[in-house]
Formats: C-alpha cells, sequence, structure tokens
C-alpha cells in the first residue's frame, strides 16, 4: 500500500500538470524552517522546487532583492546554492551577525508557462547571550517586616529572551513573580529581560540569601546573581522589669528592652495617655523607668513604646496599686428615721484589695457589706451606726458613724457654766445636734431677747466642720455685776423650737489668787 502511494507522487511529480491558460504548477517540496543561530556561525535556509520555470528569489522582512545572480543588499556573505536544475535554492549565510536576523521567505517568479509560487516564512534568530546580570530591590527599596517588598532581576543585550529561576529561602511567602522583555532601544533586536518577584518580608529572613538565575539557549552555563536579604523591622518592645507588689506613695523601678532595625529614633514611657520620659537611643538596648505610684494609676496603662522608620510598637502592663481605704460615700452625721420606716445605711469604699466592711451599733457588730438595712424601725433601733472599712493589715481602718435620730425639735448638747471677771469680755456657746437645719435663733437674758448693741454681739448659728454639730454665740463686752446670771439659747427647726440655760458665774478672786501663785 505504501509503496503504491510512492509511485503514485513520483509519477505526479514527474508531470506537467497543465492547469488552464497555458500555466503549469511550481511546487516547492522543502520549505525553509525557522532556525536559531549562535552569533558567527553559517546557516542554510533550504528552498527546494518541483517543476520550476521562474528565477528564485530571496526575501528578508518583506524586500525580495535577491537570487543566484543578485546577492541580497550586496552582501556577499549571502549565497544561493544548490542544483538549479534539481530545484535546489538554499540560502547560505556566512559568519551571522545580528544584522542577518529577521523573517525570510523564497519565492519562484512568474513565467508565461508556470505561476509564482512562496515558500513559507522562515525566522532567522541569531544567538545573543546576555553579557551582565544584576539583582536590586525595586524602589522604595525597603524590605520591612510584615509587609510586601520586590527584587528585580535583569539580564542585558540578549537575543532572544532569558528565562529566570528563582532560588529564596524556605517559608517564604510568594506573591507573585512576573517577567518583562523589552528593546535595549527604540528598534533594537537585542532584548532587556527582566523578572521581578514579590515578597512577604519576615524577620527570619534577616542575613538569608536569594539567587535569580538566568538561562538563555546561547549559554551552556546559566548566569546567577545573589543578594543578602535585609529586612527592616519595627522595635521588639518588652517590659522586662517590673514589680510584683505596688504600694501607693512608694518609688519603683521598670525596664523596657527595644531591638529594632534599623535602631529606633526614640522610646517613651506613658501612663494611658500621659507622657512620663522620652528616652533616645541607648546603645545596650535597655530603658529604665523611674516612677512614684499613686492611687490614681490603678488600673492605668503602663506602656513602653518604641519607633523606628519602620513602624512603632509598644509593651503594655496595668498597673496594680495597692492603697489606703477612702470613703467614696458615707451616711451623714445625724440620719433621721420615724418608728416603723425602713432604714437603709449604706457605705461605698475605695480601695485595692476591695476593702472588708463591717457595720456596728453602739460598739456592737450587727453586719457586714456595704449596705445595713432595718426593714422596720424600733424604739431601741435609735443609736449610733458606725461603718468601719479595713483593708487586712496592710492599711489603717477607716471609720464614718451616723446617729439615727427620730425627727424632731433641736437637740443641745448640756451647756457647762461659764466664768467671767468683771470688766472683761466672754464670749457663751451652746452647741446642738446637727441633724436638722435650723430655721431661727435668739438669745435671752432676764426676759429680754438680746440683740447686737454695745453691750452685746450676738453670733449667728455656724456649722462646726471639725465635728458634726451646729453652735451659736452671744459676746458680752465689759462684764459687770449685772451680767451674771442665766441665760437661754433659743433654736428653732421645722418641728419645733427648743432652748438651754447656761450660767454666767463670777470669777473667785480666791481662786484668781491661787493662780497668780501657782504661777
Amino acid at each position: 500500500m505504501c509503496w503504491s502511494r510512492i509511485f503514485l507522487l513520483i509519477f505526479l511529480l514527474n508531470q506537467r500538470i497543465h492547469r488552464g491558460c497555458g500555466e503549469y504548477l511550481q511546487t516547492i517540496l522543502v520549505q525553509p524552517k525557522s532556525v536559531e543561530v549562535p552569533l558567527g556561525k553559517t546557516v542554510v535556509l533550504d528552498c527546494t522546487v518541483f517543476n520550476q520555470y521562474g528565477e528564485i528569489a530571496w526575501c528578508k522582512d518583506g524586500h525580495c532583492t535577491m537570487g543566484r545572480e543578485r546577492p541580497l543588499y550586496f552582501i556577499p556573505r549571502y549565497e544561493v546554492i544548490g542544483d538549479k536544475q534539481a530545484g535546489i535554492n538554499s540560502l547560505k549565510i556566512r559568519d551571522v551577525n545580528l544584522d542577518d536576523d529577521g523573517i525570510y521567505q523564497c519565492q519562484i517568479g512568474r513565467t508565461i508557462e508556470a505561476r509564482e509560487v512562496l515558500s513559507n516564512f522562515a525566522n532567522l534568530t541569531v544567538l545573543i547571550p546576555p553579557n551582565q546580570i544584576s539583582l536590586t530591590y525595586v524602589p522604595p527599596g525597603i524590605a520591612i517586616s510584615g509587609k510586601e517588598f520586590k527584587l528585580k532581576c535583569e539580564v542585558l543585550n540578549a537575543r532572544p529572551s532569558a528565562t529566570f529561576t528563582w532560588q529564596i529561602p524556605t517559608n517564604t511567602h510568594i506573591v507573585n513573580i512576573s517577567q518583562l522583555n523589552e528593546p535595549m532601544t527604540t528598534n533594537s533586536k537585542l532584548l532587556a529581560s527582566i523578572s521581578i518577584i514579590t515578597l512577604v518580608a519576615d524577620i527570619s529572613q534577616h542575613g538569608q540569601e536569594i539567587t535569580c538565575e538566568a538561562a538563555h539557549v546561547a549559554l551552556n552555563k546559566s548566569l546567577t546573581s545573589t543578594a543578602i536579604i535585609a529586612i527592616d523591622y519595627q522595635p521588639v518592645v518588652k517590659i522586662v522589669l517590673k514589680p510584683t507588689k505596688m504600694y501607693e506613695d512608694k518609688d519603683y523601678w521598670f525596664e523596657c528592652t527595644a531591638e529594632s532595625r534599623p535602631p529606633i529614633t526614640e522610646l517613651v514611657w506613658k501612663t494611658n495617655d500621659t507622657i512620663l520620659q522620652r528616652i533616645s537611643p541607648i546603645p545596650d538596648g535597655r530603658y529604665p523607668l523611674h516612677l512614684t505610684v499613686t492611687r490614681q494609676m490603678h488600673n492605668q496603662h503602663l506602656s513602653c513604646s518604641a519607633l523606628n522608620s519602620a513602624g512603632i510598637a509598644e509593651d503594655v502592663m496595668v498597673l496594680n496599686i495597692n492603697y489606703s481605704p477612702t470613703f467614696k460615700s458615707f451616711p451623714s452625721p445625724y440620719t433621721l428615721a420615724r418608728v416603723g420606716d425602713l432604714l437603709m445605711l449604706s457605705c461605698d469604699v475605695d480601695s485595692n484589695p476591695p476593702a472588708n466592711i463591717l457595720w456596728t451599733k453602739n460598739g456592737e457588730f450587727v453586719g457586714g457589706g456595704s449596705q445595713y438595712q432595718i426593714p422596720e424601725v424600733h424604739e431601741n433601733d435609735y443609736a449610733v451606726y458606725a461603718c468601719i472599712a479595713t483593708v487586712g493589715g496592710q492599711f489603717t481602718k477607716i471609720v464614718a458613724s451616723t446617729k439615727v435620730v427620730a425627727p424632731g425639735p433641736p437637740r443641745f448638747y448640756p451647756p457647762q457654766p461659764v466664768l467671767a471677771s468683771r470688766g472683761s469680755e466672754v464670749m457663751l456657746k451652746c452647741q446642738l445636734e446637727k441633724h436638722i437645719e435650723l430655721t431661727n435663733s435668739f438669745w435671752i437674758f432676764k426676759n429680754v431677747t438680746l440683740i447686737n448693741t454695745m453691750k452685746y454681739t450676738v453670733v449667728p448659728v455656724r456649722d462646726i466642720k471639725t465635728i458634726p454639730r451646729y453652735e451659736m454665740g452671744l459676746i458680752i463686752h465689759n462684764v459687770q455685776k449685772n451680767d451674771f446670771g442665766e441665760y437661754e439659747c433659743h433654736v428653732t427647726n421645722q418641728y419645733g423650737t427648743e432652748y438651754a440655760r447656761l450660767r454666767l458665774e463670777k470669777r473667785s478672786s480666791h481662786l484668781l489668787m491661787q493662780i497668780a501663785i501657782y504661777f
């Protein structure tokens, strides 16, 4: 079967096939093929024609100017070789250079007997190996830990383009690898091949090698370029020295370390948003802080933050400061309660650790916690109640007391007799429980209400801040015999009026003599 097909083909090839209009078919049996040729070598492009009538013409990049008798561009390195009678019209090019690079085609011209015939296109590529390789960072040229950075590998003056292989440290995150090929200059056939690799920087890569390898068909050995990765990373900050227990108004030392690339430009100690100290770089990377802690700093964030061109980082600790108990709220010195009322006493204590709160009634323990409740007040519930807050044995206890009383007229503390000498000036005082605000007050002597005169100065009721009492006074000027006697201080509140009596007595001359002898 195969032999019969071969004989048929030979028969047909040896016959002139009439195509009509007096033309015969010229056929290219051996087509030129694309080829890559090293610089300076010799290359032959085949073109074998069956039943050739017309003249051969070789074309380069669309310019058809060369035949057996017409060297292409008059370049002696070009020659058509082969037996014309056998239809062999091969193009031989000696000492190939870059100018020879292009697209070739052989054409058999039209004659009276035969039509024109064209070969396939053949691409002649002159192999020129790259003469250099470089590996550089892509601007901005900084690799910051946690962020993307790019490296560019570039080979120049090659034909055709090179191919790239990257060798990178293990566990490196590759984002992308791209390649670009572009002419060295406008209309140049020499190429610059560029490969860009995008990686995510990590501290573990610092100091490791990354290699770019460029392979080319004209090279027996690939070109390589290696770079040492330099990773910039924001400071690694840690508070390494901190007290295990702190007490208010005491001094303590803290220490922070900061390591980074490039070195830090500044380190800052802060409590919350309050800057305590700014420190310039220290060679050993250890940054101390001397701090007097206060109760207001409890639960605040003490932070050590460091800055460099790669970023800012901080370490934070929560301040746990032991401080003494203080009352945030507590009962007033007097608490009014009617029989049958619900009585609720409370005191709120601020301390660290939290305080233990006890309640006493006239000195006897009756309960604990921030609140003490009597669902229904009875007569025997009228007493002095105390809220006592303690914090272990670390701090002094604090006490706040209130006297639970029934609403009623003012209550006086028993006044004591006052001694005065004739011609002297003396002040009489009456003190009252501070449970209900007073609305009126006045003094009476010998059934006469006293007012401000040359003889008397009435001192209005005032609040004694140091003790929970009201006080009213009467100043008597130039005491005489008829000023001695019993005085009455009268006060009024919303529930009624009450008074107290006190005596102004003459100081004994015998007592004065004893005092004089004593001194």
